[in-house]
């Protein structure tokens, strides 16, 4: 495997991007749209590079990418480990929901792999979600993945080095949570979890892992339980530090808001940074 990585990565173009052919890869909380780009939701004047993420053991790690290929022929996607099977891999396409005339991807339709699609004449790019499981058993030592798109004979890989941390999260809680709405930022379901967390609101209700929004509540309830283990009894005064690196000056400021993080789209970054790498938050 390591000699047919290596070879790939001789054939694919630098940047991954070679003869109309692109791979981007975004973190979930920027949701692209079906040109390629951001939606207006999640842009921000900068977004986090997806090169070498740290990734929790006993967790889920989760990417958004999108494929551009020559319209009206078949293109494959290969997603490739070494050490080979590292960690399990599902693969989703991206389905668009109109929201108020805007379309949206957050629909999860499973796409078989190796992945088969074609672009129709007009269409720019595909759209999916690359969810990653690490064992618990993961030995904390780096592994290359990497997202290879051939069509048209030729290779195009985004090459990705995987940092797996000592963190092992708890046994997953059951996936029960508010979701927001398709239309607000990604980050959104992210802060109201907390939010239910720290200030007791929102509906505990049960969600069905069917939606990019459902993924990202997952991911957060994943990091939240980390959090609880790492707070030694004191919940909720823990939780209530994590509130930097959103841009909340207190306890009382978030609860009392309903307003975005005043950091951005992908502020949730930064605490999982601080959770699972011991990252300091902003002051």
């Amino acid at each position: 495997m390591r000699g047919l990585l290596h070879a790939l990565f001789l054939l694919a173009a630098p940047g991954a991007v070679l003869c109309g052919q692109r791979i981007a890869v975004f973190s979930e909380f920027q949701r692209p749209g079906p040109g390629g780009e951001i939606v207006a939701a999640d842009q921000a004047p900068a977004r986090r590079e997806i090169l070498s993420p740290a990734l929790v053991r006993n967790g889920w790690a989760s990417f958004l990418f999108t494929v551009e290929a020559p319209p009206g022929e078949y293109y494959t996607i290969y997603i490739a480990q070494n050490p080979d099977a590292t960690a399990k891999v599902d693969v989703y396409r991206l389905e668009y929901a109109d929201a108020g005339g805007v379309l949206i991807p957050d629909g999860l339709r499973p796409a078989q792999q190796p992945v088969q699609g074609v672009l129709a004449e007009g269409q720019k790019t595909h759209a999916y979600l690359l969810d990653l499981l690490l064992p618990a058993s993961t030995p904390v030592e780096r592994f290359r993945l990497e997202i290879q798109l051939h069509a048209s004979g030729r290779w195009t890989i985004y090459p990705m080095e995987m940092r797996p941390v000592q963190a092992v999260v708890p046994p997953p809680p059951p996936l029960r949570g508010p979701l927001a709405p398709v239309a607000a930022r990604a980050d959104s379901t992210s802060t109201l979890a907390l939010r239910a967390a720290l200030c007791g609101t929102g509906e505990a209700a049960e969600v069905r892992l069917d939606t990019l929004r459902a993924v990202i509540l997952r991911n957060t309830l994943q990091d939240l339980a980390l959090a609880r283990r790492y707070a030694g009894g004191q919940d909720t005064a823990f939780l209530a530090t994590l509130l930097r690196a959103g841009g909340w000056t207190s306890q009382e400021v978030f609860c009392s808001s309903a307003e975005p993080a005043p950091r951005g789209p992908e502020w949730w970054l930064r605490l999982r940074g601080h959770l699972y790498q011991g990252l300091p938050l902003p002051e």
